[in-house]
């Protein structure tokens, strides 16, 4: 609900101010400065939840992948335990499309800070 209220109180603003620069041009100034406020915010939520996902969670999340895999496929839980290291590696490999798609995002919200900087240096 934060990131919801904080994302459109910026968006406001940012609308608001980019309207407002045919009456001043100097408000183009602030609308890519909330944009850049925007897209900092994002980056820290991004990294917060990269962070949680795959470090602070990791152990929980892999229980779960190997209860999934007992019940999947004709696996004992003797053999997951025997073979601890082999399924966390075959885990890791299974999380690697999504850590490319959060740091994804986050470059992304890079590159927006980037051309907004760019921006105010060309006005």
């Amino acid at each position: 609900m934060r990131n919801i209220l904080v994302t459109g109180i910026l968006i406001v603003l940012i609308v608001l101010f980019a309207a407002l620069q045919s009456f001043w041009q100097g408000c183009l100034y602030f609308a890519l400065s909330f944009m850049i406020i925007l897209s900092i915010y994002w980056i820290v939520i991004f990294i917060l939840q990269y962070i949680e996902d795959y470090y602070k969670t990791f152990d929980d999340d892999f229980k779960a992948y190997c209860v999934e895999l007992i019940n999947r496929t004709e696996l004992t839980t003797s053999q997951v335990s025997s073979n601890i290291e082999f399924y966390k590696k075959r885990y890791k490999k299974t999380l690697i499309r999504d850590k490319i798609i959060d740091i994804a995002k986050m470059l992304v919200a890079l590159s927006i800070i980037i051309a907004c900087i760019i921006g105010m240096a060309s006005l």
